[in-house]
Formats: structure tokens, sequence, C-alpha cells
């Protein structure tokens, strides 16, 4: 999983008051220096900032941008394969969207935890398997949101806990179907087609390189056993550890079929097992991989 230095770097810690993220690459010549600066305006969603800054040439401008806190998206996967989506009416457009479910970070909480809250109270599915597709910055010309893309599978259906003066209509679309709203116009949201984009790519790579984080009882109870012979059957290298905080971690790395059914079976484990969450980050692919083992 992504370490919380590696999140920190991703969203960005910030200077003081300022919560701006650091600069990508030290000592990048096209970086512009923050010299000061105020914040113009606060409302309930949008915190409005102008610095000042010295340009590359040494020379000195004014720059303005919104912080924002973060935000997740989900693509929830039914077991047939079709997509939940939402239309929601968006008031500066003056129109409904179409849309995958989203939402922004709350104080204090990570963007997995952002996730699976948000996909209840605005799709009403509690899911299993979680993958970090990716990550976008929708406007980055004058704000400092970054949205976690996941892919969200093993869907229970638990009812839709909506805030108050949210409406939604939620309906399910094949990916086909999402392209040629796409392409007809009836599919423009950034973030969507971004996410869209990525997970076609996911679900199309010849193979797979993931970390595995699995939590719930998973220790214990044989589960790494058990997760070894599942990979063996499956012709899937890697390895499996118990970690210090009572979870379950893999390497997993083949075929993509093969990785995909056997991050299934993780979903259900042994029997004794009760699997809370199953967390897919990819990963580089490890050189002189083979077989599946433990590791202490």
């Amino acid at each position: 999983m992504t370490s919380g230095a590696d999140d920190r770097a991703r969203r960005g810690s910030g200077h003081g008051d300022d919560r701006r993220p650091p600069a990508a690459v030290e000592g990048d010549p096209l970086e512009e220096k923050r010299l000061a600066g105020s914040q113009v305006y606060r409302g309930k969603l949008l915190d409005v900032r102008q610095d000042r800054v010295r340009l590359p040439d040494g020379g000195e401008t004014l720059r303005e941008y919104v912080v924002h806190p973060g935000a997740v998206l989900m693509i929830p996967e039914l077991p047939d394969g079709r997509l939940v989506v939402e239309r929601q009416f968006r008031y500066p457009l003056n129109r409904a969207f179409l849309e995958f479910p989203a939402g922004k970070l709350d104080p204090g909480e990570t963007a997995l935890v952002t996730a699976r809250r948000e996909l209840i109270e605005e799709a009403g599915y509690a899911a299993v398997e979680w993958t970090l597709l990716g990550a976008v910055h929708p406007v980055i010309s004058y704000s400092t949101e970054v949205i976690d893309l996941y892919l969200a599978r093993g869907l229970t259906h638990v009812g839709s806990r909506l805030d108050h003066g949210e409406f939604l209509e939620i309906v399910t679309c094949t990916e086909d179907a999402l392209y040629e709203a796409l392409d007809g116009g009836g599919l423009t949201d950034a973030k969507t087609v971004a996410a869209l984009a990525l997970y076609s790519r996911w679900r199309a790579a010849p193979s797979r390189a993931c970390s595995l984080t699995i939590t719930g009882m998973v220790q214990g109870v044989g589960y790494r056993d058990w997760l070894v012979a599942a990979a063996q059957d499956l012709g899937v290298d890697g390895w499996v550890r118990n970690s210090r905080e009572g979870l379950v971690e893999a390497r997993i790395q083949g075929h993509r079929e093969a990785c995909d059914r056997l991050i299934e079976r993780c979903r259900r484990g042994p029997r004794a097992a009760r699997v809370d969450a199953v967390v897919i980050e990819r990963a580089a692919p490890e050189a002189g991989l083979a077989g599946f083992v433990r590791r202490p």
C-alpha cells in the first residue's frame, strides 16, 4: 500500500498555513517560488488564495488558486460487468451530468476511508475489493485538488444514505455504453472520463504486478497457507506474509486472468477467515520472483 509519506508527497503537506504541494522535482528550472500570500475568500467549499511568486527569470507576479482537501472517485463494478454511475445536477452548468460516484475527503480521512463511506452514501453499495487505479489533478491551472481513482468490486447493496439536499439518480451502464456516451457528448465530466480510461487500461493489461493488503479476521486462520496453495494452483508468482498490524500482505505477479482470479478468491479466503477488504495497488514487476512462498 502507499505509505503515509508517499501519500503526503502526492497530495502535498504544504508550508505553514499555505497547504500547497511541494515542488515535484527539486531544482526544477520552471519552479515559481512563493514569496507571500493571503486568503481571498473562504466559503463552505472554496478556499481561495492569492500568492505573490518569483518567476524563473527573477520577475514577480500574482497567482490565484483554490485549496482543496482532495477527493476520491469510485468505479463500482457489478458481478455481470456493468458499472454503477449516477446522474447529478450541477448548478454552475445548469444541467445534470453522468458521473461515477465521488466525494471529497473529510478532515483526518484517508482516501480509502472516504471511498468506502462515499460509495455507501451515494450509490448504496459496500465493496470488499478496492483497486487504486491512479490519481488525477483535474484543474491544475487553479486548484490543488487531486482525485484518487478506485475500482470497487465485490459489491453488496446496502442502501444509500444521501446528505440533506443531495439528489441523485443511480443507473447502470456497460463499459461500451459509457464510451458511446463519451463519443456522443453525453459524458463530459473530466474525472469520469479519466477514470474510464484508466479502468479500460487496467482491464486490458496482459499482466499484473500488484501489492495486496487483506484486512479482517485473516491471521491465525490459515490464510497464508491457503493463499500459497491458491496462487500455486493458478500459476501466480509472489509471496505472502503477516504484518504486525494484524493484516495479511501479499505480492502477486503474472498473467492478468490468473491474478484477477486469485484476487477474487482472496475476497473469500479460507473457511475460517472473515475478509473485510482486499486493497490492490499496482507495483513494478519484481525481478527474479518465481513461484509463490510464505515470508516471515
